[in-house]
């Protein structure tokens, strides 16, 4: 969806996030005794050219799931659309099963079942996921899956968009342990990223505890394999021993051409 959306607005000059587009997910592991006491989310932002506004959302991580409802608004008039990003943080390929309501809840038409690889992420919106469907719909989105897995929701109108609520029915547990020191306990899934072509995100870690607390990031593409990008003058896909003072505040982003960032 963020492809989708980037190529819409190709012809502007972007004053931040430069290079080509890429896109994927995050995994924020503690790595202190303690891992309760980090509160993690993203802002997620694009800049339409020199001189414009950056258009934001906060995301919230939503835990993994087997079992959750998106609300879903379509408008071909109103330009307005729904994206879902899922990722599936599993050893296995998870066969994710959509399911489009109509708001009277009968079912608008058959299931659609997208087979992710361990590792992996999709991310589409509800009319290119359901080409076949009315343009303009009301309803609800269902996504299950047997392995838990990690969705959020964007809702678009025109270039503008905001975070949409994702209602985790069944909770499916912790982040696994993806490698050395990256998932499992207290591990937080941010399942959008985008650095490039205009886009950008900047990871926010918050510590509640009494102590200092230290972190790992790690940056991962749609496919699995690592996401390179420059966050607080470091470039890499893997930002290790990150210090979050007690009840204070660590952000990791992008800096613009004046070496700022946008956020």
């Amino acid at each position: 969806m963020v492809l989708t959306l980037s190529l819409i607005l190709a012809s502007s000059v972007f004053s931040f996030a430069q290079g080509p587009i890429q896109v994927g997910w995050a995994v924020i592991t503690p790595l202190s005794a303690t891992t309760s006491g980090i509160v993690a989310f993203e802002t997620f932002g694009f800049n339409r050219g020199a001189g414009s506004d950056t258009t934001q959302a906060g995301i919230l991580p939503s835990g993994l799931t087997t079992n959750s409802v998106v609300f879903v608004s379509t408008s071909t008039r109103l330009s307005r659309n729904v994206g879902v990003a899922i990722v599936n943080p599993q050893n296995t390929t998870v066969n994710v099963s959509l399911t489009l309501r109509k708001d009277d809840g009968t079912q608008l038409a058959t299931s659609v079942i997208v087979a992710i690889p361990p590792m992996q992420q999709t991310s589409k919106f509800i009319t290119e996921m359901f080409p076949g469907n009315p343009a303009d719909f009301l309803g609800t989105l269902t996504v299950t899956a047997p392995s838990p897995v990690g969705v959020i929701g964007l809702r678009f109108r025109g270039v503008n968009f905001s975070t949409i609520p994702v209602t985790n029915i069944s909770p499916g547990g912790p982040v696994p342990s993806i490698s050395a020191n990256v998932g499992g306990a207290g591990a937080v899934l941010l399942p959008q990223f985008a650095a490039g072509g205009g886009w950008a995100s900047q990871i926010v870690l918050v510590n509640t505890e009494s102590t200092t607390l230290t972190a790992r990031v790690d940056l991962f593409k749609a496919d699995g394999t690592p996401l390179s990008t420059n966050l607080n003058g470091q470039v890499g896909s893997s930002f290790t021993n990150l210090t979050v003072p007690a009840g204070g505040v660590l952000t990791l982003s992008p800096a613009n051409n004046s070496g700022d960032n946008d956020f």
